[in-house]
């Protein structure tokens, strides 16, 4: 798996100007940004629900994309028997 980190990111790679998405810019990694938040804040009882939330948002997009593979693998095998 490839991943980019940046220390700070002070842009989203998307905003409304053409070409809308500017992958030259820098991102962070939700991992990172996680581990960043937790263990090197400034005030980390602060950033308690931060790192909740960041943690939530990392498992629901891990989760999603795994079961939209078991349903297009699924899918696909199904289509597969249906023409032989």
């Amino acid at each position: 798996m490839l991943v980019g980190v940046a220390k700070l990111a002070p842009q989203m790679p998307l905003d409304g100007d053409f070409p809308y998405l500017h992958l030259e810019r820098k991102f962070m990694h939700l991992g990172y940004h996680l581990f960043d938040t937790a263990f090197h804040g400034d005030d980390v009882q602060a950033a308690i629900p931060l790192v909740y939330a960041t943690a939530l948002l990392l498992v629901t997009i891990v989760l999603v994309l795994n079961l939209t593979a078991i349903f297009l693998r699924h899918y696909l095998r199904r289509q597969r028997g249906q023409s032989c």
